[in-house]
This record gives structure tokens, C-alpha cells and sequence, in this order.
């Protein structure tokens, strides 16, 4: 699994990594998919800073829907999430799940790591 727990400015971050996946490894895209939801579930409620990075991903109708049932399946575990590599048609996409899903998150550009990793950690 690609994904997993870094540690910034002292607090726990997950990072979903879910760059490059697309319909040629769709399978393997599930696959992280059930992964991250396994470790996102096994924490108390409100408690999740994630970091979703979506950079390089072709994104298609069952990429989002994968996307939207892992969203509203999370929601109540994640406290404050980014995604990272949400440009172009991906913004609509984006758009979509969170509609969807009824989650809040802050979209990132494909060079904004770092200021995601820094807004995930400010205090609301």
C-alpha cells in the first residue's frame, strides 16, 4: 500500500497516495481505496488530518464514483482534509465528490504539498 501515516509539525497526517492510479490499474486503485478506509475507520470519529494526493490520477466516471463511496463511507472519522493535484477538469471532479460525499476539503494545486501539509495543521 502506498498510503500511510508521516508525522508533521508533531501531528499525524495520512497520506493518501493515490497518484498515477487510473482505469489501466483501476484494480490496484481499488485496492488502495479499501486500504485507506481501513485505516481511516479504525480512528475515533473527528479525529482524521488527511492529506489526499490525487497528482497524475486519470480520473473517469468510476474513479469518481470509487472516490464518493470511500468519501461518504470516511466522513465521520476525517476532521480536516486537503487534496492535493485538483487542476483542470480534475476541479469538477473534485467538485462533484464533495457535493456527493458532504465532506469539506481544501483543493491544492499540483505543486502545493507543502502549504496542504501546513493547512491541515493550523488550528481551526
Amino acid at each position: 500500500m502506498k498510503s500511510h501515516w508521516i508525522e508533521y509539525q508533531g501531528k499525524q497526517l495520512l497520506y493518501c497516495d493515490y497518484t498515477g492510479f487510473g482505469l489501466r490499474n483501476f484494480e490496484a486503485f481499488k485496492t488502495e481505496l479499501d486500504g485507506v478506509m481501513a485505516l481511516v475507520t479504525q480512528e475515533p470519529e473527528g479525529s482524521v488530518l488527511a492529506l489526499a494526493d490525487v497528482r497524475r490520477i486519470v480520473a473517469s466516471p468510476a474513479v469518481v464514483a470509487a472516490f464518493k463511496k470511500v468519501a461518504i463511507a470516511s466522513a465521520k472519522h476525517v476532521r480536516k482534509q486537503a487534496v492535493v493535484g485538483v487542476t483542470g477538469v480534475k476541479r469538477i471532479l473534485y467538485d462533484a465528490v464533495m457535493r456527493v460525499s458532504k465532506q469539506t476539503a481544501r483543493a491544492f494545486g499540483d505543486s502545493e504539498l507543502e502549504e496542504a501539509k501546513k493547512w491541515l495543521v493550523e488550528e481551526d
